[in-house]
């Protein structure tokens, strides 16, 4: 991947103005879908919070960025997915 390629993902196709102009374009979009949306948007970005660990003897830290635990986010959703089949079996 060369530099001033930006990594296509659902995240990053949104970001791009994309949700806003979508938004508009679907004025009856339920609140619950763009809710969904939003915190999916904002998934492990440390502006939207995060923990932060300091060890007692060292004194270092680690900061952890929150996820957005949303259904149809790429990769908190899988545990959704997972959990549901499991319980198929």
């Amino acid at each position: 991947m060369k530099g001033s390629e930006i990594k296509v993902t659902i995240k990053n196709i949104l970001l791009a103005q994309n949700w806003e102009r979508f938004k508009v374009m679907n004025p009856n979009l339920s609140q619950y879908k763009i809710d969904e949306v939003e915190k999916m948007l904002h998934c492990r970005d440390p502006k939207y919070g995060f923990l932060t660990y300091k060890c007692p003897e060292c004194s270092s830290t680690k900061t952890v960025p929150l996820a957005c635990k949303s259904r149809i986010c790429p990769q908190c959703g899988k545990k959704y997915a997972d959990k549901w089949s499991d319980e198929l079996v």
